[in-house]
């Protein structure tokens, strides 16, 4: 007996390949119904609509990241050490569930008008742990908005360049390297 864990997860992993592969716009609920095995019907008893369904998925990723991220970083002494494990971990993630970080990382401009304080943040992770090197004097004092995005910026762009096929392999071995030059990006 499949139990309502075990369908959501279905739906949630059926959508997830077709909102990649086609956008959630170009998906029909229909569509992802008969991927997860299920009826129409079976589909709205979980999700009350499409953009729901994308909405609960894109929510609890992003949070997923952001306190992970967020974790990694407490543990870490210094600037350097947090990106470094930071990186790694975003792209580890990547390389175990491709689909639902290219998801989570391309929705966020569908999302984030929604994404309220209690929403842990991907973003706000890297942000913080900036802002507190420029306070222990670790990196020069500038715009922790700009910094931010400069290195959450390079992370989504080898995450799209992997997507598009034109970085071969995993992300996974790269992490050392892009946290090298994000560090030289923040001197």
């Amino acid at each position: 007996m499949r139990t309502q864990g075990n369908t959501k997860e279905r739906i949630g992993r059926a959508a997830l390949s077709l909102f990649v592969e086609q956008g959630v716009a170009g998906t029909s609920i229909r569509e992802i119904a008969a991927k997860a095995g299920l009826s129409l019907g079976a589909m709205y008893n979980h999700y009350p609509s499409k953009e729901e369904l994308a909405w609960t998925l894109f929510s609890e990723g992003f949070s997923t990241i952001g306190r992970e991220l967020w974790r990694i970083a407490r543990a870490e002494p210094s600037l350097a050490r947090q990106l470094r494990a930071m990186i790694r971990f975003v792209f580890g993630e990547f390389d175990a569930d491709p689909e639902r970080v290219s998801f989570v990382f391309h929705e966020r401009h569908q999302h984030l008008q929604r994404v309220g304080r209690r929403l842990a943040n991907p973003y706000l992770s890297f942000r913080t742990v900036i802002a507190e090197a420029m306070r222990r004097g670790e990196i020069p004092r500038r715009s922790p908005e700009l910094a931010a995005a400069l290195v959450t910026g390079a992370v989504i762009q080898i995450i799209d360049t992997r997507m598009l096929d034109r970085l071969k392999g995993g992300l996974s071995g790269l992490g050392d390297e892009v946290a090298t030059r994000c560090m030289a990006l923040l001197a």
